[in-house]
């Protein structure tokens, strides 16, 4: 009996090695139903997830590693790999590093930036632990705020999965949204097991005020804090090399901005950003957001002219304020 046991687990585990995602789904559905399937319900899922990562070349040095709504993006340089922010989990992003070692043939990683201080964007810096975390100096702080109370997150993030689990049970299983909800779903359950665990939360260790450059030999890296916005410690990374620009959680299609509306807008350092773009404006041929949007030129103009606006609307309220004072 435990020989036919092995035998059909062998069965079973050579089917998820070779199916295709959809197969994969199929077996996800029945190993619920079946006991043998089940036995095997760790490997289906696992097999499930590396289907789903997507890898896209944006030019001959640059990767973008996507998982339904969560990107990284790689960039091999002279002087190292330069990683752009680092997922919400270690389960996910140490797969994602596996990829990029492959495709670039080097596990020579410099640095990782984190475009803001938000757990989406550098829970995943500890899969980097013998890699520099570059980040605005404001991200230390939200990054102590979020995690004072470990037990709380994980216990919030294993509620959102499981609220995501029990959408998928309404929806036809292989469908783009039953998709989309497992993606979810399975960056919430990992990102939860981190938090439950007490995985340690590797924080960034360059920090800056209001700009940076990284010399990679071949490439340069320029920063420039936007100022608040999205969150406290957004940041806007150019290429000129390369004709890239990361945006981070800034915008989205058609230049619509993502603001947190309890945070006081920043004036000063969003004219100063928005001059820093308008220089560089003529060597950006692709934007790339924060959770893996190719932007256009056209979004990027109109992010700029919404942000414009925004200023001379606080200019003309705090001159009228002054106008109206006795």
């Amino acid at each position: 009996m435990k020989t036919g046991l092995e035998t059909r687990k062998k069965i079973i585990a050579y089917i998820v090695k070779k199916s295709s995602s959809l197969a994969l789904i199929i077996l996800f559905i029945v190993q619920s139903m079946n006991p043998f399937v089940a036995q095997c319900q760790v490997a289906i899922n696992d097999r499930l997830i590396d289907s789903l990562i997507r890898v896209d070349w944006i030019n001959d040095q640059t990767i973008l590693v996507s998982f339904g709504s969560e990107a990284i993006t790689a960039m091999k340089t002279e002087r190292g790999i330069v990683v752009i922010d680092a997922g919400m989990s270690s389960g996910l992003t140490s797969r994602y590093r596996k990829i990029i070692e492959k495709e670039f043939e080097s596990d020579d990683f410099r640095y990782v930036i984190n475009s803001h201080g938000h757990h989406d964007h550098y829970r995943g810096n500890i899969v980097f632990k013998e890699v520099r975390v570059v980040a605005h100096e404001n991200a230390l702080e939200e990054i102590s705020v979020q995690w004072k109370n470990q037990k709380k997150v994980a216990d919030r993030l294993a509620m959102i999965a499981a609220d995501y689990e029990k959408q998928m049970k309404e929806l036809q299983p292989g469908s783009k949204e039953w998709i989309e909800l497992f993606t979810q779903k399975t960056r919430c359950s990992f990102a939860s097991k981190d938090a439950a665990d007490s995985l340690p939360v590797k924080q960034p260790d360059l920090t800056f005020t209001d700009s940076l450059n990284l010399d990679m030999g071949d490439v340069t890296l320029e920063l420039i804090h936007l100022g608040r916005c999205h969150s406290n410690s957004d940041l806007l990374i150019c290429v000129p090399e390369l004709h890239l620009l990361f945006t981070g959680d800034l915008f989205f299609k058609y230049g619509r901005p993502s603001m947190n509306e309890d945070l006081q807008p920043d004036l000063e350092k969003w004219q100063r950003s928005l001059a820093w773009l308008e220089k560089r404006d003529a060597s950006i041929d692709k934007i790339i957001g924060g959770h893996g949007q190719i932007l256009s030129r056209d979004d990027l103009e109109s992010f700029m002219r919404k942000i414009g606006d925004k200023v001379q609307s606080q200019d003309k309220n705090r001159i009228g304020i002054e106008i109206n004072q006795p």
